[in-house]
């Protein structure tokens, strides 16, 4: 962080205006000497202590823990009544959110906030915004580019009931693709199948309480009978099982969960049931994947870590499953149909439109989708 600033102080000020000294800590003597800026970091705050500024800037002010800010840098400006100007991208509500709010408040004129979504840059691609705005989960977007902040723990899903169907399978003959989540005691192993085509999970298999023996019987079996990819969870107790599942001959591929690699299975999960990209039934036997999906939240650290989990005391089994699912078909499967091509946004619209024509309810309404579907040219 230290060195970002110097960088940035280099391209907008000329080595006449602005001379870079010192190693610990770093500085820079602005027209010979009449003013001074440091470049320190709070990542060690004791470093900070003992010093007098006429003002402060705080970038990625939303990772600074609290207590650095109230005990070692608000005493370096208080004798000299200084100033402060906190910077950063929102990170949930914690107490960088507390003082911006400040400056909305009449009562606190001592206060300002403005706020700037990435577009507001005129140097940021506007196409790029664009697609941005298409390829992330919307509360991604909305808190990384527009600048908003969300709630510190809420729900991650936005449009669920959109994506529950009937019950049955899709008819079509790509092949098969699994998500699998292991356990053993306390929480469940969930196997998840469905279509590469069109994201429809048609299948589900939950389960405690078995020896490994038998779990990994129970996944081959429901894999040779659809021919089908699976994608593990290949994290701790799954690694073992994995090798043995792949020793046996079958199309497997591991996943190995970490904070970082559950945020990206998580956000394409968002982004598929956002999009409406996978289904599943909405039949009782699917109802504890749904309860989950409904159930499941996200929240920051006080470090600002963003994590996704279930809520106290629930499981998340079927979660992860169907996001290892999701992530067969939208970056394993897909992009090897059709002869190595990845489907296009409007070969999924119109093999997804054909399913809707096949599960519609009245003739009043297939005969909507058959026009819609022959205006699209998919009929």
């Amino acid at each position: 962080m230290v060195e970002r600033g110097i960088d940035a102080l280099r391209i907008i000020c000329p080595k006449k205006i602005a001379t870079v000294r010192g190693q610990g800590p770093r500085y820079a003597d602005i027209l010979d000497g009449r003013a001074r800026i440091y470049f320190l970091s709070a990542d060690n705050a004791d470093s900070i202590r003992g010093y007098g500024f006429d003002g402060v800037v705080i970038d990625e002010a939303p990772y600074v823990p609290i207590n650095a800010w109230q005990y070692v840098i608000r005493p370096t400006i208080s004798q000299t009544q200084g100033w402060a100007a906190f910077v950063g991208t929102p990170k949930g509500r914690n107490w960088f959110y507390d003082l911006f709010t400040r400056g909305a408040d009449p009562l606190m004129p001592d206060y300002e906030s403005f706020t700037f979504p990435s577009n507001g840059n005129p140097y940021f691609p506007e196409q790029e915004f664009i697609d941005i705005q298409q390829e992330l989960p919307s509360a991604v977007f909305r808190q990384e580019y527009m600048a908003e902040f969300l709630e510190d723990s809420a729900g991650v899903f936005v449009g669920i009931e959109d994506c529950l169907k009937p019950e049955g399978a899709c008819g079509h003959t790509d092949g098969t693709v699994i998500g699998v989540d292991l356990a053993k005691h306390q929480d469940y192993t969930v196997c998840i199948a469905g279509c590469p085509v069109c994201g429809d999970a048609h299948e589900i298999e939950r389960y405690n309480r078995v020896e490994w023996p038998d779990q990994k019987q129970r996944i081959a079996e429901m894999a040779e009978r659809h021919n089908a990819l699976i994608i593990m969870d290949s994290t701790g107790i799954g690694d073992p099982i994995f090798d043995d599942l792949k020793r046996a001959g079958l199309k497997i591929q591991g996943y190995k969960l970490t904070n970082e690699s559950k945020r990206v299975l998580i956000q394409n999960l968002m982004l598929c049931v956002e999009q409406t990209r996978i289904r599943w039934p909405e039949s009782e036997g699917w109802q504890v994947v749904t309860d989950e999906m409904k159930r499941y939240e996200y929240e920051y650290s006080s470090t600002g870590v963003l994590r996704y989990n279930a809520p106290s005391g629930y499981h998340d089994d079927c979660v992860i499953a169907l996001g290892l699912f999701a992530h067969g078909v939208t970056n394993i499967v897909r992009p090897t149909l059709s002869g190595g091509g990845l489907p296009t946004q409007e070969e999924r619209d119109k093999a997804r439109l054909q399913k809707l024509i096949k599960d519609a309810e009245s003739d009043e309404e297939r005969k909507e989708l058959q026009e819609m579907a022959s205006q699209a040219g998919a009929a």
